[in-house]
């Protein structure tokens, strides 16, 4: 009978502490109030860049003719606890998230580091719409093990330009948001790739490797594209971007004077007159227009977003905020004509 009680008392036990772990993971800050992207952006012209955001870091990019794709993520792997198994692209989503944004022809997939948030599908993308992968010989790796071509694959030499129709790309050395030291640990940081690496495989093969800036250079605009919230003292420094898309995750954990360092050394350093935050939304969910924000145990979304608009405020710019999946035009100039 001691030994019934005992166990039927530790059942309970764990049975609240997992209830208790479901309900600290189920508070997710509240994004309904965010003001949304105003009309100038969101309203289709001519003579403009079309950008939709399509979570975490992935920015779908494109004149009309050259269409370029960072950070390719859609499997967004389903639960936290899931990271505990070996991890795969899910074809399905893939697919689906390809049709639902009218994706058929890419020509170019920048990976700006190998987590698997970020390389996990890119190659799988590019082989289903002719891209090429560009990246860190990591990232290459990951294409190699998918059974890329290596005429598709680009090494990325930073401040060595890639040119696609218009558009000039360019890799710059960053580096990854500071993170608790397990987690470094778990997800390989300042670790590479050395092998062609073909999933399922654990969250501890998709190693960060380098962390690059993106600078996506049109006639029509500069666009910075920030994927983690890291920064290298001066790397920007002579650069020039007209819209900044900034990782704001990770941002509230920081030690003071880490946000102003920041903001100085990627909107500050490039100029950018409209910046728009990223990879705040919960990857661990299916992409959709209501894909919530990261939970509050994970992210403090609103502290994060509060700390970048002080800074910026102090630039005289504020922040713009998109939904996943939406879509805005950007031309630094609304008089320049069509392609």
């Amino acid at each position: 009978m001691k030994l019934a009680r005992l166990l039927v008392a530790l059942l309970i036990v764990l049975t609240g502490t997992l209830l208790t772990v479901i309900a600290v993971f189920s508070v997710r800050p509240d994004i309904s109030a965010l003001p949304s992207a105003p009309a100038s952006l969101t309203e289709p012209q001519p003579g403009s860049l079309r950008i939709q955001w399509l979570g975490t870091s992935s920015l779908l990019i494109s004149d009309g003719q050259t269409h370029v794709l960072t950070d390719a993520y859609f499997s967004r792997i389903d639960k936290l606890s899931s990271v505990t198994r070996p991890m795969a692209p899910d074809v399905t989503r893939i697919d689906a998230a390809l049709k639902a944004s009218n994706i058929e022809k890419l020509d170019v997939i920048p990976v700006l580091h190998s987590h698997f948030d970020h390389v996990l599908d890119s190659p799988w993308v590019a082989m289903r719409t002719g891209a090429d992968l560009a990246g860190s010989e990591s990232s290459l790796n990951v294409g190699r093990g998918a059974g890329m071509s290596e005429q598709k694959l680009k090494r990325a030499i930073p401040g060595e330009p890639m040119r696609y129709g218009k558009f000039e790309i360019i890799f710059l050395l960053s580096d990854h948001v500071p993170q608790a030291e397990w987690i470094d640990r778990l997800t390989g940081m300042n670790e590479t790739i050395d092998a062609p690496l073909s999933p399922p495989a654990p969250i501890d093969a998709w190693k960060e490797a380098e962390s690059y800036t993106l600078l996506v250079r049109h006639p029509y605009g500069d666009v910075l594209i920030q994927g983690s919230a890291g920064f290298v003292e001066g790397q920007l420094d002579g650069y020039k971007a007209d819209i900044a898309f900034v990782s704001s995750v990770g941002l509230s954990r920081q030690p003071q004077g880490y946000v102003p360092d920041y903001v100085r050394n990627t909107v500050g350093a490039t100029g950018a007159g409209t910046v728009i935050p990223i990879h705040w939304d919960d990857f661990f969910v299916e992409l959709d227009a209501d894909t919530p924000a990261l939970p509050r145990v994970m992210e403090d979304l609103h502290a994060s977003f509060g700390l970048l608009n002080d800074e910026l405020e102090k630039l005289g710019t504020t922040l713009t905020y998109m939904r996943p999946t939406e879509t805005i035009y950007f031309s630094k100039s609304p008089e320049q004509s069509a392609p």
